[in-house]
């Protein structure tokens, strides 16, 4: 008898010492549903004004590389060249030619940017949107045609939030962009 009951104390206590069930309740699931809810509510409109000026930038840093690639081509070859810039169906499009022949001098580039909405020509006083904008080097890299001999020629890119970013190509042949409406 004595090891029955011994055997009965010990089932009582392994019972007595069994955990709980865990896990969470439908009410606390329901509170970090809620919290990832508000999060991504706040989050959401603040990733997309970061995507669109992340396109705008890549635009205009793509545009200044495909410019100094030109000069650099126009130097190298001692020939004139001309890029043609255009955005069409959200895709910012360089391509660039020789100026005398019209041959291809480099590959085309398209780069899909959706965001990237609008092309605009300077004076920066008064921009105005153009289809496309044709930057032109002559043999010695100095930027030849545009506004005139003596002035910036001025572009910019718009974003579908409204922002541009300002390039201005010096008559000397130097790229530089802003991230400003007028580069100074």
């Amino acid at each position: 008898m004595c090891i029955v009951s011994i055997i009965r104390k010990i089932a009582r206590q392994k019972i007595s010492l069994a955990r709980p069930e865990t896990g969470f309740t439908l009410l606390e699931t329901m509170i970090v549903g809620a919290i990832i809810g508000i999060a991504g509510l706040i989050a959401i409109p603040n990733y997309l004004v970061w995507q669109s000026r992340s396109e705008l930038r890549q635009a205009v840093t793509e545009v200044q590389n495909q410019l100094l690639l030109a000069r650099m081509a126009a130097l190298s070859r001692n020939a004139p060249v001309t890029v043609a810039i255009s955005i069409t169906n959200g895709a910012v499009q360089t391509t660039t030619t020789n100026a005398a022949t019209g041959a291809p001098v480099l590959a085309s580039i398209s780069v899909r940017l959706p965001h990237v909405v609008d092309l605009k020509v300077g004076p920066s006083a008064a921009w105005t949107s153009a289809a496309t904008a044709n930057v032109s080097f002559n043999s010695r890299g100095m930027r030849s045609g545009g506004p005139g001999p003596t002035l910036n020629q001025e572009l910019a890119m718009v974003n579908d939030q409204g922002v541009q970013y300002a390039m201005k190509v010096t008559p000397r042949g130097i790229v530089n962009w802003c991230q400003d409406s007028v580069c100074s």
